[in-house]
């Protein structure tokens, strides 16, 4: 196991593979493409060129990270926005659950794309992605009403679906033995995002109004955008040659395979892909308590009701809204980086149960501690530390639970699921807000918690 990924750094172009020796062996390990097997490239004297390795390794995952981030100055500006909204368009939040509900269900269902696009390279679904929601942003600035508004939600949600799945394929298969640590940047990289968003954009609603920060979101977007489609190296289809391409697939921790089947061709046909899913314990469990987790996620439902509880269950002033939602975000950058470097190494599981439990705890004391602004800081930095590393944590488990299966089909499915049936949570704590208040939304949202610990507690490997 390697030591600990130094922070995504600057970004750096491959080094050139050294040419095959004239009498046609090759060094002890060394393939015909210049990879070794563990994926690291040699020079021409047999000698792991680990540094460049690592920059190589490190600019892929800078640039990821990077789209994350743009993706969730949107989700992070629009929910600091969503109060104002409601008060200005004349909504209520069972209104505005509906259209939230709506849009993360398309946009999450249609991640299962993710294996039918394969042939598509990353840098183009990534690039694409925020080009869109930025026209999305400035649909919903210029809205008349809220018909208009969720219409340009609902735009937002559908064309950013390729971010999770395209993205955590390319990295659970770089990464393969820092698997947990990876992703954890990955999503350590969106709450970069979100953390540097509420302030912003609630002193522009402060000045200017919601329609100002709303439209406004659509600058970050554009310029991380041309930003991926200029710098990232396109992983280039599935099933493309080298380390490059995405035919390797999802091992056991620190392994990756062939994925192929019985006539020798890569094993990527979606049913194929489901199926081994489907016979994993492990994989399916992690699927399922995605599904149940959605109900508290730190990506999800808090991002949309913990402002929308600062405003409009507290009655907070814009600016201590944007500040207090800071807190939070605070330790949802800390912990999942922190949760995956420790995870590599005692158990993935075992700390994804302890971040379920913990979480739960947190999620409900936040509400249990009134208006106490040194208590809400506080609780809020421990819930975004636990409530945001379960994501990172429960796609490492996935992938774990893996062998012989195509990275970007099995996320496909994996996100379609956990994240598009699991929208169907944001509906539901719409309409017990409405009904009874935040006080039971958020207990709703730690009991979510507890029920998917116990589904990851039950989907341990089967032993043979």
């Amino acid at each position: 196991m390697h030591g600990p990924a130094e922070p995504p750094a600057e970004l750096s172009t491959e080094a050139p593979l050294a040419a095959p020796p004239a009498d046609g062996h090759l060094p002890d390990g060394q393939l015909a493409d210049g990879h070794l097997p563990d994926g690291h490239l040699a020079d021409g004297s047999g000698n792991v060129t680990e540094r460049s390795v690592r920059r190589r390794d490190a600019g892929q995952l800078a640039v990821v990270t990077f789209s994350h981030a743009v993706q969730h100055v949107y989700v992070a500006g629009m929910a600091v926005a969503y109060p104002f909204v409601i008060a200005s368009l004349h909504v209520s939040y069972g209104t505005l659950g509906i259209v939230l509900g709506i849009a993360g269900i398309a946009g999450g269902l249609l991640q299962g794309l993710a294996g039918f696009v394969s042939r598509v390279s990353s840098r183009m679904l990534l690039s694409v992605q925020n080009i869109g929601m930025a026209v999305a942003s400035v649909l919903g600035g210029i809205s008349p009403g809220f018909a208009l508004f969720g219409a340009a939600r609902c735009i937002g949600s559908v064309v950013s679906w390729p971010q999770h799945p395209v993205g955590s394929a390319v990295l659970a298969k770089r990464f393969a033995e820092r698997r947990a640590y990876a992703l954890s940047w990955h999503v350590a990289g969106g709450s970069i995002g979100t953390a540097v968003t509420p302030l912003a954009i609630a002193a522009l609603i402060a000045s200017y109004g919601w329609r100002v920060g709303v439209a406004f979101l659509a600058v970050p977007l554009t310029v991380g955008g041309v930003l991926v489609a200029w710098k990232l190296k396109s992983t280039g289809p599935e099933g493309g040659s080298g380390a490059e391409g995405d035919r390797d697939v999802m091992g056991a921790p620190g392994e990756t395979v062939p994925a192929e089947n019985a006539a020798g061709q890569p094993k990527s046909g979606h049913l194929d892909v489901l199926r081994d899913i489907l016979r994993s314990r492990e994989a399916f469990g992690a699927m399922i308590a995605g599904t149940i987790a959605a109900g508290g996620r730190g990506l999800g439902t808090l991002a949309v009701f913990v402002p929308a509880y600062l405003k409009s269950g507290l009655h907070l002033h814009a600016l201590t809204v944007g500040a207090l939602f800071t807190a939070l975000l605070v330790g949802s950058i800390l912990g999942p980086v922190m949760a995956g470097y420790v995870a590599d190494r005692v158990g993935r599981r075992r700390v994804l149960v302890v971040v379920y439990v913990v979480g739960a705890a947190t999620i409900a004391a936040f509400v249990m501690v009134g208006s106490d602004l040194l208590a809400l800081v506080g609780v809020g930095v421990i819930m975004g530390v636990f409530a945001y590393s379960e994501s990172p944590l429960l796609q490492a488990v996935f992938a774990d639970g893996l062998t012989g299966t195509s990275h970007q089909g099995a996320f496909g499915f994996y996100f379609a699921v956990s994240y598009g049936v699991g929208s169907l949570w944001t509906i539901a704590l719409g309409e017990v807000i409405a009904t009874v208040g935040f006080h039971w939304a958020f207990y709703v949202m730690a009991a979510s918690f507890v029920a998917a610990a116990a589904v990851i507690v039950w989907a341990r490997p089967r032993t043979t």
